[in-house]
């Protein structure tokens, strides 16, 4: 089984501007790559690491194309080719691109950055608290 972390931002939720989905549903997500220094500890099986292949397109974002995943990366400068980066595959409903995979993990990110707890979850919450930062989203790729 190939695996796939993203994260669905707290401010989705929020905003409800995600779709309800619960473990074993296949979904389609639109992704962007984030590039961030890891902050503080993440989740057991949580991969900040992403490799793919990067392909600039005219508006001066970078696909990013990796094993069953695709994702857009305002990258600090046009790259091509294959690319070994730190950082985060982020839900972005409006100018992400779609990955499709069914839900194997769900966990609820809470706490400030340094001491984040995460707890398992059957589906996506219709809320969160602030004190929420997000839901990783483990993803099985390769369905349909």
């Amino acid at each position: 089984m190939r695996s796939l972390p993203i994260l669905l931002p707290a401010a989705l939720i929020r905003a409800r501007a995600c779709p309800l989905a619960s473990i074993r549903q296949v979904r389609t997500w639109r992704l962007r790559f984030v590039e961030r220094a890891p902050a503080g500890p993440r989740p057991a099986g949580w991969s900040d690491l992403v490799e793919a292949a990067a392909t600039p397109h005219a508006d001066g974002s970078v696909e990013l194309a990796g094993d069953g995943f695709r994702a857009r990366w305002d990258a600090p400068h046009p790259v091509v080719g294959p690319v070994r980066l730190r950082g985060e595959l982020v839900v972005d409903p409006l100018d992400g691109l779609a990955t499709t995979g069914r839900i194997h993990r769900l966990r609820l990110l809470t706490g400030p950055a340094g001491d984040r707890t995460a707890r398992d979850l059957s589906a996506i919450p219709k809320a969160v608290g602030e004190d929420a930062a997000g839901v990783p989203v483990d993803l099985e790729l390769g369905v349909t």
